[in-house]
């Protein structure tokens, strides 16, 4: 199920029209506005009415009860982008906005859910479950009886509803992982040594299956790296593992020993950016920092100082990294 063309506006606004109408203060001025910005463009009463529709829509209820009742750290908040918001206990038209992406969650049995580069998104699952896809990322759902399995080409952030009796399972490269009531994040990457899935676990604990068998357990607060088969497993550092959600999901691309070459993909999933290489060899190049997805040419600028190669731009959006 791939995501219609849209106003990202427009369907926010849409869903707080949605939520407004559901309270009690709705008066006969406040239907002259919504007439008026429904007249602005012939798409917003089907936005509308979507968003109408999901606020019945008993997984999203579930998802915002859920948030409304989480401790949230303060600050946690405070200067994350809009889809942060959808699991916000800031009101239920926010949560629904996520999910209007995808049209109604119960749809969402085996169905393909495909991302847009440089545009994250956020949805909820029939099961009560929350999936968060990376830019230029997919994932099919398929929500059985017996269980719950997804398959996933990208990066996603996923937040399990528990049911003991349907474990929840993400596959990626041949890679299972498996959970059941936890929150973590699954990330395919482009390796100079070949494709690698990285696993990071916020809350519980998952099972690691790499496709040469043998299953390894990562708990909150610990990454997995699965290269060929072998599973590298380290605890995170403080300020990750305190966090409770992965650095990308609020806009930020914290590298710890990364290599160029999964960097440069991070950039064009999250951004859109392109960037080539001079020099294939480049690629392996180790980066750490913190660096702001808002403006990717700065965050390849700072990279380009720390290694001493020189960044040239040679279209919108696309860039070269080459020896200085």
């Amino acid at each position: 199920m791939s995501i219609e063309s849209f106003d990202a506006r427009d369907d926010r606004a849409a869903a707080l029209w949605a939520d407004e109408k559901q309270g009690g203060g709705w008066t006969p001025a406040r239907q002259s506005d919504l007439d008026a910005w429904l007249a602005g463009r012939p798409d917003r009463q089907r936005l509308l009415d979507q968003h109408e529709a999901l606020i019945a829509d008993p997984a999203v209820l579930w998802a915002a009860r859920r948030a409304a009742h989480r401790t949230v750290k303060p600050g946690l908040f405070a200067s994350t982008p809009v889809w942060m918001k959808v699991w916000a206990p800031a009101g239920l038209a926010a949560c629904v906005a996520g999910a209007a992406l995808f049209g109604a969650t119960s749809s969402l049995r085996g169905d393909l859910i495909v991302g847009r580069r440089g545009a994250p998104q956020a949805v909820a699952l029939a099961d009560g479950s929350a999936v968060r896809l990376n830019g230029a990322s997919q994932v099919r759902v398929l929500l059985g009886d017996t269980e719950r399995r997804l398959r996933l080409d990208g990066e996603g952030f996923f937040e399990v509803a528990h049911d003991a009796g349907r474990p929840f399972t993400v596959e990626a490269q041949g890679v299972r992982v498996t959970a059941v009531g936890t929150r973590f994040n699954v990330d395919s990457l482009e390796t100079p040594d070949g494709p690698m899935v990285e696993v990071v676990v916020f809350e519980g604990a998952v099972d690691v299956t790499p496709s040469k068998g043998g299953v390894v357990r990562i708990r909150a607060g610990e990454r997995a790296r699965v290269l060929k088969g072998d599973v590298q497993r380290a605890s995170l550092r403080q300020a990750e593992a305190e966090t409770d959600f992965p650095s990308w999901a609020k806009g930020w691309l914290e590298l710890d020993e990364a290599t160029l070459i999964s960097v440069i993909g991070d950039l064009k999933r999250a951004t859109g950016v392109e960037v080539s290489l001079s020099d294939p060899q480049l690629g392996r190049a180790l980066v750490s920092g913190r660096f702001s997805y808002e403006n990717p040419e700065n965050a390849l600028a700072a990279i380009a100082r720390l290694h001493g190669l020189r960044l040239t731009r040679k279209d919108a959006g696309q860039y070269l990294l080459s020896d200085a």
